[in-house]
């Protein structure tokens, strides 16, 4: 296998080789020997089709061209008991190991690096964009333009609502609890259910309440206690958690006017079924 062929393929071909030529003939440098610069087996090999991207009618066309701009040579014709020997020419500037590289390695240690302005003898080129001499200047940061994101009066629309926001004053009003952890809102909920009967564990902490007490603003206590007290008597419950699910499922609470619709009044009034008192109507069936 000739790597270093390949190297010399690569760097040092013909310039006047095209693409493909230049492909196959690489991939005819990995099959070659080192010294001899010899093919070892058959150009027709499938890998050296599909290396080289081309059909079996074209790999011919494109060896003939190699032979004819020099850059391949071939020895012997294939036989029934060998294949075909190709020789991939020697090219004059090629990077052998006889010829020295001539690029000067800008790295090695008798050649210091030539990159001047980060060097420690010279000083930076590159201008202080933010030192105080030369401002930022991203326009959202001058002083001259105001930012968009502060009201006119100049404090800053904060992060992380405080308890002066509207909606921090709102979730604390419903967060108020009393000495047991419950909060306000939800304390009828946790009577109604103990009235009735059923004890069971409330492991809601501070922020863990508010799935309990946005079930509350949209189904009411009445229809969650009604709820509970159904689940408990089809199987033991020991925490609230397991009413989530089906308090969840509840209908929201009726829009504020509508109740029940009224029941349109029958002519007559109601009358009971009473059996006929006239015998025919029994001697018709029989």
């Amino acid at each position: 296998m000739g790597i270093r062929l390949i190297v010399e393929v690569l760097t040092s071909a013909p310039e006047a080789l095209t693409h493909r030529e230049k492909l196959l003939l690489v991939v005819l440098a990995e099959d070659a020997n080192d010294d001899t610069r010899v093919t070892w087996n058959s150009v027709e090999r499938p890998d050296v089709l599909r290396g080289a991207k081309l059909s079996r009618s074209q790999l011919y066309a494109v060896l003939k061209s190699l032979i004819g701009k020099g850059a391949l040579e071939k020895l012997t014709a294939g036989q029934k008991n060998g294949a075909a020997k190709y020789k991939i020419a020697e090219f004059p500037q090629s990077q052998s190991p006889g010829i020295p590289d001539t690029e000067i390695p800008p790295q090695s240690p008798g050649n210091a690096d030539t990159d001047r302005p980060q060097s420690p003898g010279t000083a930076d080129t590159e201008p202080n964009r933010q030192c105080q001499e030369n401002a930022d200047t991203e326009p959202s940061q001058c002083q001259e333009i105001r930012d968009v994101s502060v009201p006119e009066s100049g404090t800053p629309t904060p992060l992380n609502p405080s308890t002066t926001t509207p909606l921090a004053s709102k979730r604390e009003s419903q967060q108020q609890t009393d000495e047991d952890g419950i909060p306000a809102a939800a304390r009828p909920l946790v009577d109604g259910i103990t009235a009735a009967g059923v004890y069971v564990r409330w492991p809601f902490k501070g922020n863990g309440w508010f799935p309990v007490l946005s079930l509350i603003a949209k189904s009411g206590v009445p229809a969650m206690v009604d709820h509970a007290l159904k689940a408990a008597a089809r199987t033991d419950v020991e925490s609230a958690n397991y009413f989530l699910k089906g308090w969840r499922e509840l209908p929201p609470q009726p829009a504020a006017g509508s109740g029940r619709p009224q029941l349109r009044a029958v002519s007559g009034g109601y009358q009971p079924y009473r059996n006929p008192t006239d015998q025919s109507v029994y001697d018709e069936d029989l």
